[in-house]
């Protein structure tokens, strides 16, 4: 009893549970406000323009204008009232490096997706239906529909809320602490079980792009290089044919082997600089858990994923 009045206790304590609580509420925020902006935005569509609801890209559309245009700057205003530190800005990478670093992000969703493939799959067979996979839907929309949404307005607007806006706030307990916890947010916004195992897994890495670099800008560039590869790669590939579905093989591979190769060659200086880190304490990561914002947050995303395995 004594053990849960001291994590309870404390200056220090009280103070962390309110700043995560803060982040919680953003969270909340951003997954609330995605659904009921879309309300208005659909009910001006309907009395000015009802004909543009026939196109199948107008509630994809609507839909992103509600979560571009209103919960991420809402998010980021709840989160700019919490102080925040970044990362020290270094030398931007050269061009060679971006590559490499594009590789390593790609192989890492390809990997991970692996994961979350048998993770559907046997939650499928335990439910008795098949889990639809919502990137699926993207592929009936318009090419420059998809290539503006995936690879412009969602990186730039989930780089700076989920890479910057949190990771400035949260590093004061720990880098290492700010990219897991930074990228378990991620990962639960994603709302459904085919996107979390790999959101989970990039944006740790993206994460620590950012603290190594200290510059968002390359975070963008990198979220919207590995979206591109389903917004814009795959489609085009489908219309070569199959020497383009061959090549478009061949470069995944290449990722996921660059991915693994990477890691390999630099285990020792990982195996040095990663303790370093601060990861967070249990105590850390029961005030990061254990606060209104945050649990409202988390069983409100857990809600949301529940329900998509019913559909």
């Amino acid at each position: 009893m004594d053990e849960i009045l001291d994590f309870f206790r404390g200056k220090e304590a009280r103070r962390s549970r309110r700043a995560f609580s803060r982040v919680g509420w953003a969270m909340t925020a951003f997954l609330a406000l995605q659904v009921a902006a879309q309300y208005p935005l659909l009910f001006l569509v309907q009395a000015l323009a009802p004909q543009w609801l026939d196109y199948p890209a107008t509630a994809y559309l609507l839909a992103a204008a509600a979560t571009y245009g209103v919960a991420f700057p809402a998010s980021l205003l709840i989160l700019r009232s919490l102080p925040g530190r970044a990362p020290e800005r270094r030398e931007r990478p050269r061009p060679a490096a971006m590559a490499s670093l594009w590789l390593l992000c790609m192989g890492t969703v390809y990997l991970s997706n692996m994961v979350g493939l048998w993770l559907v799959d046997g939650l499928g067979a335990a439910l008795g239906h098949e889990i639809q996979d919502p990137v699926d839907s993207m592929g009936e929309l318009p090419l420059g529909v998809s290539v503006l949404v995936s690879c412009i307005l969602a990186p730039v607007a989930e780089e700076l809320l989920f890479r910057k806006g949190l990771i400035d706030r949260l590093r004061g307990w720990g880098e290492g602490f700010a990219a897991v916890a930074s990228a378990l947010l991620f990962a639960l916004a994603h709302g459904n079980i085919y996107q979390i195992p790999y959101a989970f897994a990039v944006g740790f890495v993206l994460g620590a792009i950012y603290l190594r670099t200290g510059r968002v800008g390359c975070t963008v560039l990198l979220h919207g290089g590995v979206n591109m590869v389903s917004a814009l790669l795959l489609p085009l590939s489908q219309r070569l044919g199959e020497p383009g579905t061959l090549a478009l093989a061949l470069l995944v591979l290449w990722a996921i082997a660059w991915a693994i190769s990477w890691v390999f060659g630099r285990r020792q200086i990982l195996a040095r600089e990663l303790p370093r880190a601060g990861w967070g304490d249990g105590e850390t990561w029961g005030h990061f858990l254990v606060n209104p914002g945050a649990t409202l947050f988390i069983l409100a995303a857990l809600w949301v994923v529940v329900r998509y395995l019913s559909l």
